[in-house]
């Protein structure tokens, strides 16, 4: 019995060793693998996709991103981050990892949907209410009267004085319709002073609506009405005037300018 006992101390120092080893060779495994990965998998190449207003250097610069960077290391929440807050335009960033050395930025632009005047003159916007830039003349968009950009800045959004609020809501909301219907390049203008109705200039067309309500659904009613109109003969081809939605409910009312 004593030379069993004397036999089995150290059959249990071998298995304690052997859970050790087992641990040591994993962690030895693991810092093989990371310092492979920090050694290896460098930026030596970087491809932009979607930009349309900006330069891949323009995009590449604000991400920060540098050659010979860690590609695993790269945080996408801060690329991403640092290319929206410098480049106003860029409303998405997707980055694509493509091993072992290449990064692929891919970004989606805003539209200049409309301008705003403001005490330094006239800002453009995005249908969300992103200051873009100062209108410089250059860029054709919906300009709208009845709103004044409070202490604008690129990149920030549009901010107007409190009695102003509840029509910059309707503003936004209205434009988002007019873009998601594909007609941002027939509208040039948006009035905004009435206390009870705003108005759409779209093509020879003036569109009268309310302060408020489903603006995607008067803006396919007033399409409708249109499309309608002209093939029915009521309305005569090129004959301008004011599409009026605002006195009877669901339908719209044809004024044709004399």
């Amino acid at each position: 019995m004593a030379r069993q006992r004397r036999h089995s101390r150290p059959s249990r120092r071998r298995g304690r060793f052997g859970g050790l080893y087992k641990v040591m060779s994993v962690l030895l495994i693991a810092a093989a693998v990371i310092t492979a990965c920090v050694v290896f998998f460098r930026v030596n190449a970087i491809q932009v996709e979607g930009n349309v207003r900006y330069t891949p250097e323009e995009i590449i610069d604000a991400s920060g991103i540098q050659l010979g960077d860690n590609l695993i290391a790269l945080s996408r929440g801060r690329i991403s981050a640092g290319i929206r807050a410098q480049l106003p335009y860029v409303e998405g960033v997707a980055i694509h990892r493509s091993y072992p050395d290449k990064l692929v930025i891919r970004v989606t632009e805003r539209v200049a949907a409309a301008s705003v005047d403001s005490a330094e003159g006239r800002w453009l916007i995005s249908s969300q209410g992103k200051l873009l830039e100062k209108d410089n003349g250059s860029v054709g968009t919906v300009q709208v009267t009845g709103l004044t950009a409070v202490g604008p800045y690129a990149g920030g959004m549009l901010q107007v004085a409190a009695e102003e609020q509840a029509t910059l809501g309707y503003v936004k909301e209205l434009l988002a319709a007019v873009e998601t219907h594909g007609m941002l390049g027939e509208c040039s203008r948006l009035e905004c002073s009435s206390a009870t109705s705003i108005t759409l200039h779209y093509g020879i067309y003036r569109i009268k609506l309310p302060r408020g309500g489903d603006y995607d659904y008067y803006v396919r009613l007033a399409l409708k009405a249109l499309e309608m109109g002209l093939s029915s003969g009521k309305m005569q081809e090129g004959q301008s005037g004011l599409l009026d939605l605002t006195v009877t409910e669901n339908r719209a009312r044809f004024i044709p300018d004399h």
